[in-house]
């Protein structure tokens, strides 16, 4: 009686074609130390509160773009605030 499934012969043309087709078709490895890679320097400063508009305009001038921001929000300790409350914000540009 016959199943319903590829026989076994199939499935190894299907894995030497795909095996072969591997070897024809090989993407080079990336090179860490390739031209053209960019390098970035990064840059976190605590705001407390809001940022102002123009620090954010002066830091885009010099070239910095804003990638994060997160918000710390107070910590209490006994009802009174021990610290926190800031937002961070977190800057790269290519060196």
């Amino acid at each position: 009686m016959k199943s319903n499934r590829p026989s076994a012969w199939l499935l190894a043309i299907a894995f030497v074609a795909g095996c072969a087709a591997t070897a024809a078709f090989q993407v080079p490895r990336a090179r860490a130390d390739a031209q053209g890679l960019v390098r970035w320097e990064h840059w976190c400063v605590d705001v407390e509160g809001l940022p102002k508009n123009s620090d954010l305009e002066r830091a885009g001038a010099e070239g910095w773009e804003m990638v994060s921001a997160t918000f710390r929000p107070p910590v209490v300790d006994k009802g009174s605030s021990v610290g926190g409350g800031a937002t961070m914000l977190c800057f790269k540009r290519p060196r």
